[in-house]
């Protein structure tokens, strides 16, 4: 050990040992390796706590659903699916070593390099992931509605897009692995405590302010811009497409489905604004509050309250690995359906004594038109249900 080193673990042994008389709870926040004191510790914890239960049930479902039936796995799906892979991975990893981050003092890891350079890297993936999924989402949405006579997008293709998203996060999350660093300092302070390990991230000169500012363009501005627009342009398209509509002799039959086409209009153009409106308002306190605290030369953003404070900004954005599944599954008709068989919850026998006896009205005045003599043209006919482009297109978006 060098005498740079030796100093240095000389001062801080120094000052802890002088924080014991000057303030009492900076050396008991050592000893137990608290940073937050009671009761926002156990609060934090709580609350975190719940996020990560929420979040990591929705997402498990959404994943089970595509994975246990094969009918589930198309293209549009398996974005959802890479949604919810990198929400889970949020909750499972992301969420529990930042609350840890968070209320610990010191890394509780000991010296363990690999976990410290990990951890890092794993929390920004998951975060890149998720987002650049739900631009990816939004893009797919895009082309479906507003250029339908293009060639879909295939399965295979689906996962190239897939593997090239996590290539990329990876890539934009990479830097935190190179500067990681985990320092030990040999100090004795009681209770068996012989050194204190911290996990840092040491960046040369103001580069921290520059790649937080790149990850702030390419996690948060550009999404944002892309979702909202895309969005946008298929609204805009929903509402041409609607106002065309289609001639009926039927005016009561018109009007009829005129209504039901306005009402499955105005839910797409309410899911479209809350997915977007959702994804502003969850990352943007963090966001914020990181590129401030870069900013700024002073250590101030270290201190309980602002880590109370960072916390909650961190839950705010976190909070959208439980509102993505409800957005992304809860809403689509299929996703619903599967949730409700996973979850044992069996349909209304009204509802469907109901629309049993429909559809057996329908076929009977089918068959007294047509005669018994032709039944698979009244088969053909019964199962046929009347569609136009407008509807067809919001289908895309509830039922893809």
């Amino acid at each position: 050990m060098d005498n740079e080193t030796l100093s240095e673990h000389s001062n801080i042994t120094s000052i802890l040992m002088e924080s014991r008389n000057v303030d009492p709870k900076l050396f008991d926040r050592y000893i137990r390796n608290r940073a937050i004191d009671e009761p926002a510790c156990t609060g934090l914890i709580v609350m975190y706590s719940v996020l990560i239960t929420l979040g990591a049930l929705g997402n498990i479902l959404v994943i089970v659903s595509v994975i246990r039936k094969p009918a589930m796995r198309t293209p549009r799906n398996m974005f959802i699916l890479n949604l919810a892979v990198s929400d889970l991975l949020l909750c499972a990893v992301v969420m529990p070593l930042t609350l840890m981050e968070i209320i610990t003092k010191y890394f509780p890891f000991g010296k363990n390099v690999f976990i410290c350079k990990a951890v890092g890297p794993a929390q920004a993936t998951s975060i890149f992931v998720s987002t650049i999924s739900i631009t990816a989402i939004a893009l797919d949405r895009y082309q479906v509605i507003v250029y339908p006579t293009k060639e879909s997008l295939q399965l295979v293709g689906a996962v190239v897009i897939l593997g090239l998203i996590w290539l990329l996060a990876l890539v934009l999350a990479s830097p935190l692995f190179i500067v990681k660093q985990l320092k030990t300092h040999k100090i004795s302070l009681g209770n068996g405590i012989d050194e204190l390990n911290f996990c840092i991230e040491n960046w040369p000169s103001n580069n921290r302010a520059y790649y937080s500012g790149f990850s702030l363009i390419f996690q948060y501005i550009l999404p944002i811009i892309i979702v909202s627009a895309a969005y946008l342009r298929i609204s805009y398209k929903l509402r041409y497409r609607f106002a065309a509509g289609f001639v009926s002799s039927d005016e009561s039959s018109q009007k009829g489905r005129r209504q039901l086409r306005g009402r499955r209009l105005q839910r797409t153009n309410t899911l479209l604004c809350c997915i977007a409106v959702i994804f502003c308002i969850s990352w943007l306190p963090l966001n914020i509050f990181n590129l401030v605290a870069d900013l700024d030369d002073s250590n101030s953003y270290t201190s309980q309250p602002m880590m109370i404070c960072y916390a909650v900004c961190h839950m705010i954005s976190m909070s959208s690995a439980c509102s993505n599944p409800v957005l992304y599954g809860c809403l689509n008709e299929n996703f619903w359906k599967e949730f409700k068989d996973i979850l044992c919850i069996s349909s209304s026998e009204k509802n469907d004594a109901s629309a049993e006896s429909q559809k057996m009205s329908f076929r009977n005045k089918f068959q007294k038109v047509l005669g018994r003599s032709k039944p698979d043209l009244v088969a053909q006919v019964t199962e046929y249900q009347p569609c136009n482009t407008a509807s067809s297109d919001m289908t895309v978006l509830t039922k893809c």
